[in-house]
């Protein structure tokens, strides 16, 4: 499900007021099931010159928690400049990192228990159509090694997320390109739809 806010809302209004508001909105169209006994953690450290960190707390896929400030030790960290953050809030990064941040998607046993087992960081360079390239840093379970980068376009990074494009298509076809870890790169298809 995706919907996006204004490009003038503020970090704090967007993690404060519209996440809470999303989450209830997901919940009562299509409340998670399977996810009792989880708690997913999610920490977003949006760096602008000053860092605003804010972290989010599912449990049961049911219940949300949102705070200012890191949390202790998140299943999933991710940093990214603003601007970056402003374009996927706005709907100009067309779900790139809706894998990791959509609780809709993440209330997914399957997905969550991948995510509870896979370490390492993944680092995005996605290329939007106006020539902005984004880069965002995911670390999961606080393990920076293994680490892998993957460079794609937006559109392409976001159906290989989804499976419409299957990753090693996308890069024999050079839709894809990878550097790092190559063994830790394969284990994170088991976090791709």
């Amino acid at each position: 499900m995706e919907v996006f806010v204004s490009g003038d809302v503020g970090v704090k209004e967007y993690f404060e007021d519209f996440v809470p508001r999303l989450f209830q909105e997901q919940a009562a169209k299509s409340p998670a099931s399977g996810m009792e006994g989880t708690v997913f953690t999610a920490e977003f450290d949006i760096a602008d010159g000053t860092e605003q960190i804010y972290g989010i707390t599912v449990k049961d896929g049911k219940e949300l928690d949102v705070q200012e400030g890191p949390l202790d030790n998140p299943l999933v960290k991710i940093k990214l400049p603003e601007d970056v953050w402003r374009k996927a809030v706005t709907g100009k990064m067309g779900g790139a990192v809706d894998m990791f941040t959509d609780t809709g998607q993440m209330a997914n046993r399957q997905r969550f228990e991948a995510l509870k087992s896979t370490q390492g960081t993944m680092n995005l360079v996605l290329s939007l159509s106006d020539g902005f390239v984004a880069n965002i840093k995911i670390i999961m379970n606080g393990a920076e090694t293994p680490s892998v980068t993957f460079r794609a376009t937006v559109e392409d990074w976001a159906k290989i997320a989804t499976g419409e494009l299957a990753g090693t298509a996308a890069f024999m076809s050079g839709k894809l390109k990878m550097d790092g870890d190559m063994s830790f790169a394969m284990a994170l298809g088991n976090l791709m739809s």
